[in-house]
């Protein structure tokens, strides 16, 4: 099946249909339709400009020496914009102070990721992504990257890359390394607005030479729009396999075990929904690795306490003092968004039911976590309706009792 297997950008753009059905703000995006992910037109032109290295924030977490020279000139710094902000916030400050500062540099040719504003670079190596400021509502936020945002993803990644040797050999993740942003010109407010862009190495990490495909956890169970698949890929994957056994022992348990040991490691929550978690495929359709991306990750501080590592390496972004955030990307974006769709899949398909795969589960966790108790509440954690003054969700007790890890 993996030679008939579509690459990873049709993959993100089109086998996401039907997918984001996990909150009545899932489906919302104020994205112009020619930038969308699931528009046909195959790429789009990424601003570009020249700006001093004096007018910038620069972070760096071990990038190749090809994406310095492409993003890191000999005058300064490449500075990236997604166009509709361009066209649409030109009352911006930062904005104005790009068109009288910067040189426009040559565009560069993207595809939209499933994210939006996540954009893959075509036709330069390595092969890599960007990561681009958008503060439009896609679901229930704008998606801005401002500066401390784009410092921690490389903070979390410098991290995670040297403490790698504490996952095991099935987890990989995608590099945040290189990050740019204007300087502060408005510190009289209460948090920073100035932004910038992420470079993403889409290398998996550590590097291999495994002859994989990539596949994002939603082409699973997605609907394919360009129907260049038939059926949900995760039913070919299993092929004639168990599928209890292949979904607990080649997807779900990783993907656990992983989260768990982020969190006891370094303090992180991983978001591992469809969207964030990618699977390297081999030609005999095992899952060799779990990549995960998108670093701007919950980091409890409790826990980065008692290992002593409360003030290493992290800024002030996304800092937790209680559990409700590890209770949200625990058990509503891995289990309620994630694999409560694979269980559905395999009921409808195979009929094996949730249970048998929710107990192994909530055995492994306890495992791995027999602590938990002292860092997550009882209930189930969800975002709120009622919103900061950041536009920002709150937390909200949904009362009911986790299913993929114990009760207490």
């Amino acid at each position: 099946m993996k030679g008939n297997l579509p690459g990873l950008v049709y993959l993100e753009r089109y086998c996401n249909e039907g997918t984001r059905s996990y909150s009545r703000h899932a489906a919302y995006t104020e994205a112009w339709d020619t930038y969308r992910p699931e528009n046909f037109k195959p790429c789009f032109e990424l601003p570009c400009f020249i700006l001093p290295a004096a007018e910038l924030n620069t972070y760096f977490a071990n990038p190749s020496e090809p994406l310095l020279d492409l993003y890191c000139l000999r005058d300064g710094f490449r500075f990236c914009v997604h166009p509709q902000v361009l066209k649409t916030d030109a009352g911006d400050d930062y904005v104005r102070h790009l068109l009288v500062y910067g040189r426009s540099h040559a565009p560069l040719r993207v595809s939209p990721s499933s994210s939006t504003r996540t954009l893959f670079v075509r036709d330069q190596t390595p092969h890599h992504a960007l990561k681009v400021h958008f503060p439009y509502r896609i679901s229930r936020y704008g998606r801005k990257m401002r500066d401390e945002v784009i410092e921690q993803a490389i903070n979390v990644s410098h991290e995670l890359e040297a403490n790698i040797e504490k996952f095991d050999d099935r987890f990989a993740f995608l590099r945040e390394v290189i990050g740019i942003s204007f300087k502060n010109r408005t510190p009289q407010l209460p948090r920073g607005e100035h932004w910038g862009y992420l470079v993403r190495d889409m290398r998996p990490f550590p590097l291999t030479d495994l002859n994989v495909s990539l596949v994002p956890g939603f082409a699973l169970y997605g609907k394919d729009i360009g129907e260049r698949q038939s059926a949900p890929l995760l039913p070919l994957l299993i092929g004639q396999r168990d599928p209890l056994d292949y979904v607990l022992e080649q997807i779900m348990l990783p993907i656990l075990r992983h989260w768990v040991s982020a969190f006891l490691h370094l303090g992180y929550m991983l978001e591992p929904h469809g969207q964030n978690v990618l699977l390297e495929i081999n030609d005999n359709n095992d899952i060799k690795r779990i990549v995960h991306r998108d670093l701007s990750v919950g980091i409890d501080m409790r826990r980065r306490r008692f290992l002593n590592l409360a003030e290493k390496h992290i800024n002030d972004y996304n800092r937790m003092e209680t559990g409700h955030f590890a209770s949200i990307a625990y058990d509503k974006f891995m289990g309620a968004h994630f694999f409560e769709e694979i269980v559905s899949l395999c009921h409808r398909t195979y009929g094996v039911s949730a249970d048998s795969f929710r107990r192994p589960c909530r055995d492994e966790f306890l495992r791995l976590f027999p602590e938990h108790q002292n860092y997550f509440p009882s209930s189930v954690q969800y975002f709120s309706e009622e919103y900061d003054q950041f536009g920002k969700p709150g937390f909200h007790d949904t009362q009911h009792p986790p299913v993929w890890r114990p009760e207490f």
